[in-house]
């Protein structure tokens, strides 16, 4: 019975394909957007310092993804753990109800 629920929920227009496209959206806003925003912000609030710059964060951020750096994994999969966290909470309310 859950199988056949599962499969009723992924066809076009519901279920599998708009959880996808939503799940792109989110990793490719942690690891395109954010640095961007994260470099605007900090020269923003704190000025800029001598030899900064988007690319210089980019690989910097990169790099620590690469070696397994905590602060690179919560940046570039930020967006992503939000929008669970946010269908979990959406999850548990609707069941409270």
């Amino acid at each position: 019975m859950r199988f056949a629920h599962i499969l009723k929920g992924s066809g076009p227009g519901g279920g599998w394909p708009r959880e996808l496209l939503l799940t792109a959206i989110a990793l490719i806003a942690g690891f395109v957007l954010m640095p961007v925003l994260i470099f605007f912000a900090g020269s923003a609030l704190l000025g800029r310092y001598e030899g900064a710059s988007v690319g210089r964060l980019f690989s910097s951020i990169y790099e620590g993804f690469r070696t397994g750096s905590p602060a690179s994994w919560i940046v570039l999969l930020g967006p992503y753990v939000l929008w669970l966290s946010f269908r979990a909470l959406r999850l548990c309310w609707r069941a409270g109800s």
